[in-house]
């Protein structure tokens, strides 16, 4: 609901130019004629025993929501919603009517104030899952919000209060009508029917609401799902995403049913499969490596995903004397949606395990990340550092990153620019004066590129100059593209190059190996039609796929070897894959399940989509999983519930908090 009753009166002065159609024109007449009731039932006398005045409050309020209701069912939301619980509060015996008014509108300013701290703090509002996550983890929300833990006392005491107070004057009312010796009459039955059906008004308005809130297409940025929560207000908005949740409720919130985890054996087993760990895995004079994660955006191997005809510099993708593995890579994010890619390739865990709630994984899930690459490295002795080429405020990265266990983090001003740094050669170079010459510590560095993000209209005038085109069309439009795509490629191989080049100089200095991982993080959106610069590349694709990026590891760790990958690996095997440059076994790898689960179903075992952000996800239309696989999931489900990766809104969340 929004602060004052200007808001109502500006979206009703809104309707004089809003199209209003045949069923707007009829819940209009039903709203006047509610309001011709109301000043009947006023002015007459009833034997309903509600008083004419209660009669006519209740009708008043009725037809004030249902107006609201048809001007802007998005806009009006709560203020719709707040006439109809006011009709029916009216109508229920005193005083558990003005209690129930009163805890509804209470929670609504409660509510709207934790929404608006938390939409401050991460970027999104508060939903449902996170009530949900509340109830099993009171601290760790005050600690998420950055409360002070002495106020979720008295917080929760009036609360308490506030529930209590309701069923205890219902009883207060229902034991008054005993003693009083009353029957129920035909006025009672009239009351009770006429709540019904403003239930059923409240039902359908919602409905509404929901449908006006589906049609928003901008709503994949977090900022923009809190203006969305901004205008429907925080109770409708609540409903909205309790809507979402059990549409599109992840995995990982079910319950563990039948199945049994992976013994350590079968992990053991399934580690060794994808890692070869040398002689001297538990050499106590072993050096661990430097480790540097690259997050190239909107980074693919065009010559793998389209047919092209001519030459580019393709090393990012092309093995070297050090890859120690390099191939496709399966992600979930298309045409946008980095922290997708971010959250799973730094803990490990695919997002669409959470449902609608993954889509925002930096917002939405980071404040309740226990575990991930970056604190079992700090475990092994590691400094651990994050780079941004554009500000920590965006999408909620530095707190987010924070979350994830890094301990120092730069942003672009940190790093001597302004909002963005898009240049990948120069983010290479201040990445590398960060951290400097001989750092004293192994070090894992997380670096975001991003020269390479859509859209990618180039300023040529014809294609004679493009070395490189598509071998199906000469069609100047997305050849320019690929050109300008193709250019931008260069700049990033030049900065993972020196990058290399870089780690190579400390293990001269220093003695200690490195590790390399480049990936890209999805298709931009250029080539995947998902929005901007918009042409069908559908007919020159060789992989029909636009999930398909690109990974590839290099390192210098004596006796380390990946045996990867047969099968196309997920972004979530990512840090599980680099763990296996430290550990000391492979009972020590991180999230081995990983590899057990991609064994056993290959890139794919969730078998989900996400379709249009804040929409439902949705199954595939044929679920290509193994009735072995399936059970594989459900088993490696039981594991990742009870790892502690992620604190979970669940009955099992408790032993892990």
């Amino acid at each position: 609901m929004k602060a004052g009753v200007s808001t109502a009166a500006e979206a009703l002065a809104g309707a004089a130019v809003a199209h209003v159609g045949v069923g707007q024109m009829l819940a209009l007449l039903v709203a006047f004629a509610l309001s011709a009731t109301g000043v009947t039932l006023s002015a007459g006398p009833s034997a309903s025993g509600v008083t004419p005045v209660r009669w006519g409050a209740a009708a008043y309020l009725a037809a004030f929501a249902l107006a609201l209701a048809v001007v802007s069912p998005g806009t009006t939301a709560s203020w719709a919603l707040l006439g109809y619980v006011a009709a029916v509060c009216v109508l229920l015996p005193r005083p558990l009517g003005w209690l129930a008014l009163l805890g509804v509108v209470g929670l609504h300013v409660l509510l709207t104030w934790i929404s608006r701290v938390k939409a401050g703090l991460t970027g999104l509002p508060v939903t449902v899952l996170d009530i949900q996550i509340a109830l099993a983890n009171p601290s760790g929300l005050w600690d998420a919000l950055g409360l002070p833990q002495w106020t979720r006392y008295p917080t929760t005491l009036a609360l308490a209060l506030g529930v209590l107070s309701l069923p205890i004057a219902a009883l207060r009312a229902g034991g008054r009508h005993v003693m009083r010796g009353a029957r129920v009459g035909p006025g009672d039955a009239l009351r009770v029917a006429v709540v019904c059906v403003l239930g059923l008004m409240i039902h359908l308005h919602m409905e509404n609401v929901y449908a006006d809130a589906a049609r928003e297409q901008s709503t994949w940025q977090p900022e923009n799902v809190t203006q969305l929560a901004d205008r429907m207000g925080v109770l409708p908005f609540l409903a909205y995403s309790y809507r979402l949740e059990s549409q599109s409720t992840g995995d990982i919130y079910e319950s563990d049913g039948d199945s049994s985890p992976p013994s350590a054996e079968e992990l053991r087993s399934a580690v060794l499969g994808y890692m070869d760990f040398g002689s001297g895995a538990d050499s106590a004079t072993r050096r661990l490596p430097n480790i540097l994660v690259v997050l190239a955006e909107s980074t693919f191997d065009p010559g793998a995903v389209f047919r092209l005809k001519g030459e580019w510099n393709d090393e990012l993708f092309r093995p070297g004397a050090q890859t120690a593995a390099s191939g496709l890579l399966r992600v979930n994010a298309v045409g946008g949606g980095t922290w997708i890619t971010e959250f799973e390739t730094i803990v490990g865990l695919d997002s669409r395990l959470f449902g609608y709630s993954g889509m925002y994984t930096h917002a939405s899930l980071s404040p309740f990340v226990d575990r991930s690459i970056a604190t079992y490295l700090r475990d092994h002795g590691y400094g651990t550092w994050a780079f941004f080429p554009h500000r920590g405020n965006f999408y909620n990265a530095r707190n987010a990153y924070a979350s994830y266990g890094f301990e120092r983090i730069f942003d672009s001003p940190d790093l001597g620019k302004g909002d963005w740094l898009e240049n990948d050669v120069e983010m290479a170079a201040r990445v590398a004066a960060t951290i400097g010459k001989e750092p004293e510590q192994p070090f894992l560095g997380y670096v975001l590129l991003l020269e390479n993000h859509a859209p990618h209209e180039c300023g040529a005038d014809d294609a004679s100059s493009f070395p490189v085109l598509f071998a199906d069309t000469e069609d100047f439009v997305p050849n320019c593209a690929l050109d300008e795509y193709l250019r931008r490629l260069g700049s990033t191989a030049a900065a993972v190059r020196s990058l290399t080049e870089y780690l190579r100089g400390i293990e001269v200095r220093t003695g200690r190996p490195f590790v390399l991982l480049v990936f890209g993080d999805h298709q931009p959106h250029t080539f995947a039609s998902t929005g901007g610069f918009q042409y069908d590349y559908g007919a020159l694709r060789k992989i029909a796929d636009k999930r398909t990026t690109f990974f590839h590891f290099v390192s210098s760790v004596p006796g380390r070897r990946l045996r990867c990958c047969s099968v196309v690996p997920t972004a979530a095997m990512l840090p599980t894959l680099l763990s296996g440059f430290v550990a000391t076994s492979a009972d020590d790898v991180y999230l081995g399940t990983n590899l057990w689960l991609h064994a056993r179903c290959g890139a794919d075992a969730v078998q989900v989509d996400f379709g249009n952000f804040m929409e439902k996800l949705s199954s595939r239309d044929v679920d290509g999983r193994t009735q072995d696989c399936r059970h594989a999931y459900e088993q490696a489900l039981n594991w990742y519930r009870h790892a502690g990766v992620v604190r979970l809104a669940s009955e099992f969340a408790a032993s892990h908090d």
